[in-house]
């Protein structure tokens, strides 16, 4: 599920950077610890130019 989450956000990267000024993305949590479950949900962070 991480690699689909990162496929997910490569995909969506040129519409985050031109409507939000996204400059970096980031997976924290469980997902990125990989330590998911079930019941996880997925803790991005970003931040803007």
């Amino acid at each position: 599920m991480k690699n689909k989450i990162h496929q997910i956000l490569q995909e969506h990267k040129n519409y985050l950077v031109e409507k939000f000024g996204v400059s970096e993305i980031a997976l924290f949590g469980s997902y990125a610890r990989g330590e998911e479950s079930s019941e996880s949900d997925v803790d991005i962070s970003w931040k803007r130019q």
